[in-house]
């Protein structure tokens, strides 16, 4: 569903509205069944109106009748004196009217039953008309008739508010009592959801290689556990790293020993091309260490993250290649802002533009953001084997002379780059273009 919020915040907020929603329409129906007509307050009013109406004329006089009805008339209710009593439905009384009989007759009981008349109807309109509107409540007329001693029958028209209008409670009590106890559940909802929300985002920046402080231990007793573990995850991480890479540097220092010692008694050596041999085979192995170690090291687990321009950043790597005679170039285009690492990233597409150019003759740059960022390195080689594409990421992978291979590297470029790549959460992927020449994509969340 397109209109169902995703975040827990808002499916909660939605959950908790439907249930309110429910709760008032389940009371809605329950009232339509069970609640009165006419509001209880407005009955009751009425009926003492009327029998308050009908005991004061008990003590007034016949010449003064006329002078108190005309009183005792409002906009709301008209009293008047008739010898015929009103004329009744056709229909047996209502559960309402009944009501009003009884409670009519307990307020005078020395009339006798047969002697109340109720017709309780809606109002034909007229006169009342602006009163309704100006009351802005439903109005229903009660026609009411209770015989005097002398045989005539005292009349009222009077104007009740009806019961309770289920669309008016609902404008009124649905704000009421949805409002507050939504902000409340928001309040708490976001109190809860807050170190969620920084586990969440400690999670993405640990995923792209970056070292953050540890996240502090709020909110319920579950998100703190959870915060916990989270720190003590990164802490153990991160003193496994630095234990390798330690061990790492103690390796590097105990194979460039030997390797020196080992050059230095091959240039003793008297034959001049077995001594050539030697170096060159010492050269190759010391190469071969030192990118092993730069390999495994991982040196950007090191490096602090901080915004940089990516654009530029690919500038800079385009004129040191063009500073070694290279054809490189990039794209126009403009600047764009970026968290990352930038020796590790710019290490990562200088090892990609440096197997482009070495294998594929030229290096063509593209930065473009679409879902992320992307940066493209397009050559101009005879392009790659599709079984190759995957396998050329392998450590110590290298091609044969058939892809125009000048030597130099002892296949960790582009483990390296990848590894690079992946540390900032991103991926690089390699394909054949249709025009020809090889496509290296970097994608970065």
């Amino acid at each position: 569903m397109k209109l169902w919020p995703r975040s827990m915040a808002g499916q909660l907020a939605a959950l908790l509205l439907l249930g309110l929603l429910a709760t008032h329409v389940l009371a809605i129906v329950a009232l339509q069944y069970n609640a009165q007509v006419l509001n209880p307050v407005a009955r009751d009013r009425v009926l003492e109106r009327l029998a308050i109406t009908w005991r004061v004329l008990q003590l007034t006089d016949a010449e003064d009748v006329q002078e108190v009805l005309d009183t005792l008339s409002t906009a709301s209710g008209r009293f008047w004196l008739d010898a015929q009593p009103p004329v009744a439905h056709d229909h047996p009384p209502s559960a309402e009217e009944e009501r009003m009989l009884q409670a009519l007759a307990a307020k005078l009981p020395q009339v006798p039953a047969d002697a109340i008349r109720v017709v309780l109807d809606v109002p034909p309109g007229g006169a009342f008309a602006a009163f309704e509107v100006e009351l802005g409540w439903s109005i229903l007329t009660l026609e009411s008739a209770v015989r005097l001693p002398d045989g005539r029958w005292l009349h009222a028209r009077q104007l009740p508010l009806a019961g309770y209008q289920w669309w008016r409670l609902l404008r009124f009590s649905l704000p009421t009592s949805t409002l507050p106890v939504l902000a409340i559940v928001l309040f708490f909802v976001w109190r809860m959801l807050r170190p969620i929300k920084a586990l969440a985002d400690a999670a993405e920046r640990v995923s792209r290689g970056e070292r953050i402080a540890p996240l502090p231990l709020v909110g319920p007793r579950e998100a703190r556990e959870v915060s916990a573990a989270f720190n003590l995850m990164q802490d153990k991480l991160t003193r496994f790293i630095d234990h390798r890479t330690q061990l790492l540097a103690a390796v590097s220092h105990d194979f460039r020993t030997p390797i020196t010692a080992l050059r230095l008694r091959a240039e003793l050596v008297d034959d001049a091309e077995q001594r050539a041999a030697m170096v060159r085979t010492l050269d190759e192995m010391r190469v071969m260490v030192e990118q092993t170690l730069d390999f495994a090291r991982d040196d950007a687990a090191s490096e602090p993250t901080r915004a940089v321009d990516l654009r530029e950043l690919l500038q800079q790597v385009v004129q040191e290649q063009r500073a070694l005679g290279h054809d490189v170039a990039l794209e126009d285009g403009p600047a764009l802002p970026y968290r990352a690492r930038p020796v590790s990233l710019k290490r990562a597409v200088a090892n990609l533009v440096d197997n482009a150019v070495r294998h594929g003759r030229q290096a063509r740059l593209g930065l473009a953001a679409a879902g992320g960022v992307r940066i493209t390195v397009d050559d101009a080689g005879p392009g790659l084997d599709p079984g190759l594409l995957e396998q050329v990421f392998e450590p110590f992978f290298q091609l044969d002379p058939a892809r125009n291979h000048q030597g130099g590297g002892v296949g960790l470029g582009l483990s390296i780059a990848r590894s690079c790549v992946r540390a900032h959460g991103g991926e690089v992927a390699l394909a054949n273009r249709p025009e020809g020449g090889l496509r290296a994509t970097v994608s970065l969340p």
